[in-house]
């Protein structure tokens, strides 16, 4: 681990960019480079222990280009910062709530392709996400999906773990019905969270709340009218595969990826992506040539005149939600205080503990 240490004066610490149960996140720099700083709770307690021991001891297994990079562990005089490398564009969640992004269908699907291409690999490693949601998919400035937030990933469970019992953890909409009852989970409850991460990437909200008397079923007759009339037929066929009550139902990640690329290939043109000024662009595929691409309309005028160019950029507006990396206007919850700054090693001083604030559905690993 020595080899990831960061001393703490390498550091520069920017905006807080979020915030969340277990700690709070800035854009920073690392010797100059653009980077994410994670500022952990201390809490002492033994989920907190493991939470931060998983997070560093899956980011320093993973290389992956659609998961989130490791850059170092910095341990302050009272803090514990975890550095990544900085995705510009925010998470998945804001530009799916944020209805003034256009993101067409081809685009959508990329950026599931991009999700099960990560989760591929990472259950290949033996790895289970536990906590896969459109929040924990930060995405790049040409619509490239980075998956983040391990600190609650763990080893698949052999069978005496099964036995046992494995702890309940996740968000309550994406968690699988059978880690929201307490039963046996492996991988394949990573397989049913994406199941809801299609939904989400299909209808552009959360997915619906699932009901105890169904066991937290995902009842797909309840929720099909839900589906806009344009998607891909075959996305929601998967979208039921994956989100099956029984996990021996689910497909793996494997089959996903293969099912993914036939429906994006399915889609006729190019996966187009919002320009930061608005409008749309081709992405940056090299592969990838435009169907429709107008031609031209007619020879050049004698007098040598050139033509204008007409703009094919449509405005939007994109939501500033913290995620982004442009300067936010304060809120009510951030003070100038918020930066951390270096602190002076004193003998007598007590640091007050912080607990994070539990979701409904997670528990305290024993």
């Amino acid at each position: 681990m020595a080899q990831w240490k960061i001393p703490f004066q390498d550091l520069e610490f920017g905006e807080r960019i979020g915030k969340g149960n277990f700690g709070e996140v800035y854009k920073g720099t690392y010797l100059g480079t653009d980077v994410a700083i994670k500022r952990l709770f201390f809490v002492d307690d033994d989920f907190m222990q493991k939470y931060i021991e998983r997070e560093m001891d899956t980011l320093t297994q993973l290389n992956h280009p659609n998961i989130v990079q490791l850059m170092g562990l910095c341990i302050g005089m009272d803090d514990l910062y975890i550095i990544t490398e900085f995705v510009k564009g925010g998470n998945l969640h804001s530009k799916l709530e944020d209805k003034s992004i256009e993101i067409p269908w081809k685009l959508r699907v990329s950026v599931l392709r991009d999700v099960a291409l990560a989760m591929n690999y990472l259950h290949a490693k033996d790895k289970i996400h536990r906590d896969l949601k459109s929040h924990n998919l930060l995405v790049t400035e040409d619509w490239k999906v980075k998956v983040c937030d391990f600190g609650l990933a763990r080893s698949a469970p052999d069978d005496a773990e099964k036995k046992g019992g494995l702890t309940i953890v996740g968000t309550n909409e994406w968690m699988a019905p059978e880690v929201a009852m307490g039963e046996t989970y492996d991988s394949s409850a990573d397989v049913f969270s994406y199941g809801m991460v299609i939904y989400e990437v299909i209808t552009r909200s959360d997915p619906p709340p699932r009901k105890l008397k169904d066991c937290y079923a995902f009842k797909p007759e309840e929720f099909k009218a839900k589906i806009p009339s344009d998607a891909p037929p075959k996305l929601w066929e998967l979208l039921c595969d994956c989100a099956a009550t029984t996990p021996a139902d689910r497909p793996d990640f494997k089959a996903i990826v293969t099912r993914v690329r036939e429906i994006y290939d399915s889609i006729e043109g190019p996966a187009v992506l919002p320009s930061p000024s608005g409008g749309e662009k081709k992405a940056a595929a090299s592969s990838e040539k435009s169907v429709g691409e107008k031609k031209a309309s007619g020879d050049k005028k004698a007098s040598g005149e050139k033509k204008k160019k007409k703009s094919h950029y449509k405005k939007t507006t994109h939501k500033e939600d913290g995620d982004k990396p442009k300067k936010k206007k304060k809120t009510s919850d951030k003070k100038e205080g918020d930066k951390p700054k270096k602190k002076k090693k004193t003998s007598d001083k007590k640091e007050t503990e912080k607990k994070p604030t539990k979701k409904s559905t997670k528990k305290s690993e024993k």
